[in-house]
């Protein structure tokens, strides 16, 4: 287990899920993420270019593979460029489509409810769809990226509030992706293009910033997810600088996180041993770069307080647990 310490917290590497794979045990160029009860965890996958691999996947913290369902294609429970998830408090999911310009909804066994969604740039219309995060009262924030702004639904899709425009000043985005809600209900936003997080009221009052164009200490390059933990610390992967940024709450820049994956997932090592060449063609390389983060493009905890980093260019999450600092630990730094 390697450890990284920093401003009184400690974070240990504790494991990895998944493996590359289009269908099944795996995922393909995931993109989200979003947990349900009792340790169900869904991933998304965007698959490559020609379609494949596009699917939802259902399974546990644990390593237990629960099925998959969804497709590539305009029809009902399919999709074509899909982005983000969540789930609201029946364990509904809700998917968008940048492509499509929808949202789909599916219940937790991957039956297909329904969809809403209307291509344009008026109040209540999408234009390239992506982070979705929902409040309390089932509400549903959505990025709406091509038109730069944050808009509020019902789960039926009414639009409830509408804020943001083109930009680089406070309360401005450049397609913007992640979007996430601490436990006060303010909302946070990975404004991609600005290299920025802002952050807002629940009523879309401009609250705050943090991040900038930089590969140094406490920048960005091209934010993609956000996370808050019970604490208020805020991660942010940083998609291009390959690493997840982490601030105290007022912004503060804390530490990075680079990737610890010293073990593949059990999904992977099984498929490892399963195939000798590859055993031994481990044996002869330096498999440290495998431990790294790739691509992270999507972070959040789930009841225990752990922080899941999601790689889209290594199918896989990394997982860490946060603790206070006892100064008795190995170093990672």
């Amino acid at each position: 287990m390697l450890t990284t310490v920093a401003a009184g917290r400690v974070f240990n590497h504790s494991y990895c899920i998944g493996m590359y794979a289009m269908s099944g045990q795996g995922f393909w160029s995931p993109l989200d993420f979003a947990f349900g009860a009792n340790g169900v965890l869904y991933v998304l996958s965007r698959g490559d270019s020609e379609g494949l691999g596009v699917h939802l996947s259902k399974c546990t913290t644990d390593h237990q593979f629960l099925g998959q369902y969804g497709g590539f294609g305009r029809g009902d429970g399919q999709f074509i460029w899909p982005v983000s998830l969540d789930v609201d408090t029946a364990e509904n999911l809700y998917v968008s489509d940048e492509f499509l310009h929808r949202i789909s909804i599916f219940d937790q066994e991957g039956k297909f409810l329904g969809a809403w969604g209307t291509p344009g740039s008026a109040a209540g219309e999408l234009q390239g769809p992506a982070g979705l995060a929902f409040d309390r009262e089932n509400h549903l924030y959505i990025v709406d990226s091509v038109n730069n702004r944050i808009q509020k639904f019902s789960r039926a899709g009414q639009c409830l509030q509408t804020w943001g425009k083109p930009g680089s000043g406070e309360g401005e985005f450049a397609l913007p992706w992640g979007i996430c809600l601490d436990s006060q209900g303010d909302v946070y936003v990975a404004d991609w293009k600005n290299n920025r997080v802002q952050k807002f009221s629940p009523n879309g009052a401009f609250l705050g910033l943090f991040g900038g164009s930089d590969s140094g200490v406490g920048a960005l390059d091209h934010p993609t997810g956000v996370a808050v933990d019970a604490d208020g610390d805020v991660y942010v992967t940083d998609w291009n600088n390959h690493r997840l940024q982490i601030y105290a709450p007022e912004g503060t820049f804390i530490t990075s996180l680079v990737g610890d994956a010293q073990q593949p997932s059990p999904w992977a090592q099984t498929y490892i041993d399963a195939n000798p060449d590859m055993v031994k063609a481990r044996r002869r390389v330096n498999l440290e770069p495998e431990w790294r983060l790739r691509r992270p493009v999507a972070v959040n905890l789930d009841a225990r307080g752990r922080i899941f980093v999601l790689e889209s260019a290594r199918h896989r999450l990394q997982v860490y647990e946060k603790e206070k600092d006892t100064g008795d630990v190995s170093l990672n730094l």
